[in-house]
């Protein structure tokens, strides 16, 4: 709107295997490293850090999302870019398969013991992040 700040958020959701969403919204509420925050229409520009968790876009039209690690960025504009590796829309989530997931993932983590972290470490560490991710996402 001309002269004022915007009463809609334009988001899109892209991982590397392309566009997951891309629609108007009048709130996004994400999975922040530092904890869950929302962003309403007029946001200050910024760039963050996003951990696997539950990404919601919309109230009124409320569409939730799995996603992965990844980065949430709103531009000058206003617009939403979210960058992750993997993301899902509710509907599309196998509750069984990711509980099979998560279950496989932390009982490796649990083998690791007091070991060094390495990069098979953090791997599994991010499959069972994905696995809550997605259960988290279909349990509300």
């Amino acid at each position: 709107m001309a002269g004022g700040l915007s009463t809609i958020l334009g988001v899109n959701l892209v991982t590397p295997r392309g566009v997951v969403a891309h629609t108007d919204a009048d709130s996004v509420q994400a999975p922040g490293e530092l904890g869950e925050f929302e962003l309403l229409p007029g946001h200050i520009p910024m760039l963050t850090a996003l951990r696997p968790g539950v990404l919601t876009i919309g109230t009124k039209v409320r569409a939730r999302y799995a996603v992965s690690s990844g980065y949430l960025r709103v531009d000058p504009s206003g617009a939403v870019e979210i960058l992750v590796e993997q993301a899902m829309p509710s509907k599309d989530i196998d509750a069984e398969a990711a509980k099979k997931e998560l279950a496989a993932a932390e009982a490796e983590l649990a083998k690791w013991g007091d070991r060094p972290l390495d990069g098979d470490y953090v791997n599994v560490q991010q499959r069972a992040g994905w696995a809550r991710a997605r259960l988290d996402t279909v349990a509300h």
